[in-house]
């Protein structure tokens, strides 16, 4: 669902790799790993391949979310925190 904006996703909380489409197939286009300051936009999101994340703090993460990167590539939503995904995607 690409948007006229960008919006904050804010920090990731976990080692993440971004991808080239929404899809666990797309190859690896850069690793981003948590710093806990450095916040990451978006333009839009889109479904794609489910992943499931289990190191979580607060459990185990599924989602098909994903979402397009400002600068560029697509990462998946389980990477960012639940509560500032779920206020995006309630804004959509």
């Amino acid at each position: 669902m690409p948007t006229a904006k960008t919006f904050s996703l804010g920090p990731i909380w976990r080692d993440s790799n971004v991808r080239s489409g929404p899809s666990l197939d797309s190859p690896v286009q850069q690793l981003f790993l948590p710093d806990g300051t450095t916040g990451h936009d978006a333009v839009g999101w889109a479904r794609g391949d489910e992943v499931v994340e289990g190191g979580n703090p607060r459990g185990v993460i599924v989602s098909d979310i994903w979402f397009e990167l400002a600068t560029g590539g697509w990462c998946s939503a389980v990477n960012f925190d639940q509560e500032t995904v779920a206020r995006v995607l309630g804004r959509s």
